[in-house]
Order: structure tokens, then C-alpha cells, then sequence
């Protein structure tokens, strides 16, 4: 189902190492609790701007939606802390990355389709930080 060659592994466990990083950054700097309360505020003026839509006030639907791209531009920026921090990890990572396994080909077979390194480490990537983000109850 799953065949791996010794490249595969490396980028593999790279892959496994940087989205553990990269989670336990999100774990250390998002306040949850902030973004719950960014989330319910959005759901909220989303669905005032829907009433306003449906009585069809102008002023109300305009009022909302600036309070709703105000919270998201809110939400947005405090979201985008964890980037601070592993933007030049991932940069240096991928650049070694890219220098010592570009031409290697094929390093894994997922059920038959042969997968050079970038989408294996795209993979791995996907699949073990849905599983952090799970256990880390952030996404």
C-alpha cells in the first residue's frame, strides 16, 4: 500500500519534526479563549448581517459588516503569530530540503501513484498535523 525508500524516511521524519513545531508554537502563543470569542462574535455578526439582508436595511447590513471584517481582521492578525516564529525555521528547512532531495525522483508509493518529496513531505505534513490539531483541540 505504502512503499518508502531511505529519502522518503528522512523527509518523512523532517516533515513529522516541523509540524510538531509548528503546532507546539500554536499551542504556546494562540490564546484559545480569544479565538473561541472571535469565532462567536463572527458567527454573531454573521447572522445580524443576515436579518439586516433579509429586511433589507442598508444601514444594519453595512453597520454588521464592518463589525464582521473588523473581528475577522482581528481574529486574522492574532492568528498569524505562530507565522513569526516558524516562517524561518520552514524557509531553512525547505531549502535543504529542496537542495539534497530535488533530484532524487520518486520517494514514496501511496496505493500505486509513485510521489516525489515535495508531496510526500506535503503528506506526512497533512496527515500528522491533523492529528496534533486534534489532540491539541486547535483546530
Amino acid at each position: 500500500m505504502i512503499s518508502v525508500t531511505y529519502d522518503g524516511q528522512i523527509i518523512a521524519l523532517v516533515s513529522v519534526a516541523l509540524s510538531a513545531m509548528s503546532t507546539l508554537v500554536r499551542v504556546a502563543v494562540l490564546d484559545k479563549n480569544k479565538m473561541a470569542a472571535h469565532k462567536e462574535k463572527i458567527k454573531t455578526h454573521q447572522e445580524l448581517l443576515k436579518e439586516a439582508q433579509k429586511k433589507k436595511d442598508l444601514k444594519a447590513m453595512q453597520k454588521h459588516q464592518e463589525e464582521l471584517f473588523a473581528v475577522m481582521g482581528e481574529q486574522m492578525r492574532h492568528s498569524f503569530k505562530p507565522m513569526i516564529f516558524t516562517m524561518i525555521p520552514f524557509l531553512l528547512v525547505f531549502g535543504w530540503l529542496k537542495g539534497n532531495y530535488e533530484q532524487s525522483g520518486t520517494v514514496a508509493v501511496v496505493l500505486g501513484q509513485e510521489v516525489g518529496w515535495f508531496w510526500w513531505y506535503f503528506l506526512v505534513s497533512m496527515v500528522f498535523s491533523l492529528l496534533l490539531n486534534k489532540i491539541f483541540k486547535l483546530s
